[in-house]
């Protein structure tokens, strides 16, 4: 007698990544946050608690890691694209959406480096936090943020055609890398004058995740500027540390 397969068998592995194909997302930014820790914990063993890395490099590697860290957030966007491409290129497709992402975000890493790190040589790392903390916060309640958050949640179809999908997918990833840099840009600022504390990045990346789950009309404004200024606590206490 012949059965027929039970209902109740867990999926292939290749079954769940055509569903899920972009959940390398979250391997990635779990990698990242190693990163953090790693630097966090040679800070602490140098005597330096705050976490403040030293050097060019150190720095630009948590850089790399705090965009890295944040690539979750546009994982329902690579996955809308992906699963509406052929399933062979799902993969790929999120590749293409994510790297036109990360494109916007390390051109603006670059411009935001310099100008966190030219207001602490000015102002002194305790005055920086504080003055980065005060920006962050207003910048909660400004409608550009508003606007570019909604932004955030757009979505996008693919050409079927693999070479037109690549170009097309990759300028909708800088686009809406391009949205995600005008609504988070403070918040990077402010990790990055943390020294790219890990609770500072964590609680940053987790208020960016709450905001993109609310409503468009009311998107928490007053109880995310609140968390932020809290944040922003947390940054205070690094830089003393330091």
């Amino acid at each position: 007698m012949t059965g027929t397969a039970s209902p109740w068998v867990a999926p292939s592995r290749a079954a769940a990544a055509d569903r899920h194909p972009e959940r390398w997302l979250w391997g990635t930014a779990s990698a990242a946050a190693g990163v953090l820790l790693a630097q966090a914990l040679v800070a602490w063993a140098a005597g330096h608690p705050g976490h403040d890395p030293q050097g060019v490099l150190p720095h630009a590697l948590g850089w790399l890691a705090m965009i890295a860290v944040m690539a979750p957030l546009v994982a329902d966007n690579a996955h809308y694209a992906a699963m509406r491409s052929p399933r062979a290129a799902r993969t790929r497709v999120t590749i293409d959406v994510v790297a036109g992402w990360a494109a916007a975000w390390c051109a603006a890493a670059v411009v935001l480096a310099v100008g966190v790190w030219s207001l602490s040589r000015t102002a002194g790392d305790l005055r920086a936090v504080v003055l980065v903390t005060a920006v962050a916060v207003g910048w909660q309640c400004s409608p550009v943020k508003r606007r570019s958050l909604a932004r955030c949640h757009r979505v996008f179809a693919p050409p079927l055609d693999r070479r037109r999908a690549r170009r097309a997918c990759s300028r909708f990833g800088l686009r809406l890398g391009r949205d995600c840099v005008s609504t988070c840009w403070p918040l990077m600022a402010l990790m990055a004058v943390a020294g790219h504390s890990l609770p500072v990045v964590a609680a940053s990346v987790g208020v960016a995740w709450y905001e993109r789950r609310q409503p468009h009309h009311d998107p928490a404004t007053t109880e995310t500027a609140l968390l932020v200024a809290a944040i922003g606590a947390i940054a205070v206490v690094a830089a003393v540390r330091r």
